[in-house]
């Protein structure tokens, strides 16, 4: 049911050719967000993979509330003091660079941003980023190795009414799934139903296809004021995604603004 799309543009989404096709998104309300290729493929990317699946570097899963690009850049040069020198100064460089991109173009100063290195797991089913009332919208997330994000285009959505019953249902076994696992018993009904919920989203139209972000590339995307979450919306004010349900270790990072600039 994934399919990786090579479209120039699906419903909602734009799959762009540099990261100032990022400002699409605040001139065209149609957009949920704008996806940006690197171009060739650079040698470390390849070093980064290979350290980050089997291990060699782990980033635990850290949130910085509210950094500028500047101070992000300090913390990363200290969490990545343990890996090789040639792939931690790029690597400190393309995120910094997403970053500064997401201030830009959100228009503030300061960004929220969480960090990891893990395997992916049935935490992170679809949903939609958030943020504080009157916050800047447009965010960005980046996998940088092993399977990346998955999504859905806005015309196979019924409905946000459609989609928010699925996501209260979903966050329900999910919970329980959790509560199930830590019972330390065989495996009960919740997980069987959510791993059927998220092999067919209820959420979408007959015959839709889950499609997947290419390798190598940064997804600028609209979040949702908090205060709008649960209501019914246009599908286009927000970028309905999920983690893959399963891969190697993967180095995720997930951007989203903070109010800034007055």
């Amino acid at each position: 049911m994934v399919s990786s799309s090579r479209n120039t543009a699906v419903a909602g989404v734009l799959h762009g050719v540099t990261a100032a096709d990022a400002a699409r998104l605040a001139a065209d309300p149609a957009l949920s967000a704008v996806i940006v290729p690197d171009g060739r493929r650079e040698p470390w990317l390849q070093e980064l993979a290979e350290l980050v699946a089997g291990e060699r570097l782990v980033i635990p899963r850290t949130t910085l509330p509210s950094v500028t690009p500047d101070e992000f850049t300090g913390w990363a040069h200290t969490a990545l003091a343990g890996a090789p020198a040639s792939v931690a100064a790029h690597l400190v460089d393309a995120m910094a660079g997403i970053l500064a991109r997401v201030v830009d173009t959100a228009g503030t100063d300061k960004v929220m941003v969480r960090v990891f290195t893990e395997a992916p797991t049935r935490r992170c089913g679809f949903h939609v980023d958030t943020v504080p009332p009157q916050s800047p919208t447009v965010g960005a997330v980046r996998v940088y190795n092993g399977p990346t994000t998955e999504y859905v285009a806005c015309e196979d959505v019924l409905g946000m009414g459609e989609f928010y019953t699925y996501l209260a249902r979903r966050e329900r076994l999910s919970r329980q799934a959790e509560r199930e696992r830590r019972a330390d018993g065989p495996d009960g009904t919740a997980l069987a139903e959510l791993c059927a919920m998220d092999g067919s989203p209820s959420f979408l139209r007959p015959g839709a296809v889950v499609r997947r972000v290419p390798a190598d590339a940064t997804v600028f995307f609209r979040h949702l004021d908090v205060r709008r979450h649960w209501s019914v919306h246009p599908v286009t004010d927000v970028w309905i995604h999920r983690s893959p349900m399963r891969g190697t270790a993967r180095l995720v990072l997930n951007v989203s603004p903070v109010p800034g600039r007055g």
